[in-house]
């Protein structure tokens, strides 16, 4: 099924909308792990300062679709939470996420807000998370199940990178997070498998990081699809997305070399 872009028109209504947003205190995003001098561009791993959101680049991403990519994702997780609220309406979270994403020039076709079973028992969420993305990725399944692995490594490797994402994911026995792994097709076209996992956890067993808890019930609603890039459009949009966010995607994440 293809999902057809928005005409500027409908863009230019949809951002004057969004102006309404609440603003992010940059002096706040300045207090957390930042990215650095070096940019968005430069970055192979994005955490948000302030949501679960994780993005990893893959070496062949231009800089330009890296920056794209960080950009939307800001403005998608900013957009959502403005205009809805994730515990009490899930459904209507997701669905201004992905109008958000629409808007900024990527096409989500599968946007179903469903249980996922695992029927596995003592297995880890590191796990659960390759097994979804290999079940949508398809052909892209290998090099986003490296790039994943990469990304779990470096977040577990330092210190600062597991509170960053404790803290903004996990609330009790109740957790949320969004992981994009972003590739180039050997077209030129930027690819990710977008995948949203809400869940509920019967045990804290296994440490500060939820990700390595050893879980034999697990409570789970997930979304997971592949998702494209028009550059086209998100050229076409870019000042109405500049204007709409106060800070810039530097501030708005923690930014990583994998």
């Amino acid at each position: 099924m293809t999902i057809l872009m928005p005409s500027i028109e409908e863009s230019k209504l949809f951002f004057e909308h969004a102006q309404g947003m609440p603003l992010v205190q940059a002096a706040h995003a300045r207090r957390r792990f930042m990215a650095g001098t070096e940019g968005v561009g430069q970055q192979d791993l994005l955490m948000g300062n302030e949501t679960p959101s994780v993005i990893g680049f893959s070496d062949n991403l231009d800089k330009e679709k890296k920056q794209a990519a960080a950009d939307s994702i800001h403005f998608a997780e900013r957009y959502a939470n403005a205009n809805s609220d994730i515990k009490a309406t899930p459904l209507e979270w997701h669905a201004k996420y992905s109008e958000a994403m629409r808007h900024c020039g990527w096409t989500m076709t599968n946007n179903k807000y469903e249980d996922h079973v695992n029927k596995q028992v003592n297995v880890t969420m590191d796990s659960i998370v390759m097994d979804i993305i290999t079940a949508v990725a398809g052909r892209n399944a290998p090099s986003m199940l490296k790039m994943m692995q990469g990304v779990f490594e470096k977040i577990q490797s330092e210190e600062s990178l597991v509170t960053l994402f404790d803290n903004n994911s996990k609330k009790g026995k109740n957790a949320d997070f969004r992981i994009v792994p972003c590739l180039q097709s050997a077209e030129g076209t930027a690819i990710t498998a977008y995948l949203a996992v809400d869940c509920e956890l019967d045990t804290q067993e296994g440490g500060a990081w939820f990700w390595k808890w050893k879980m034999s019930n697990l409570k789970m609603k997930k979304v997971a699809t592949m998702v494209e890039l028009n550059m086209r459009v998100h050229e076409r949009n870019r000042d109405l997305i500049d204007k709409a966010l106060n800070v810039s995607s530097e501030e708005f994440f923690s930014g990583v070399k994998l």
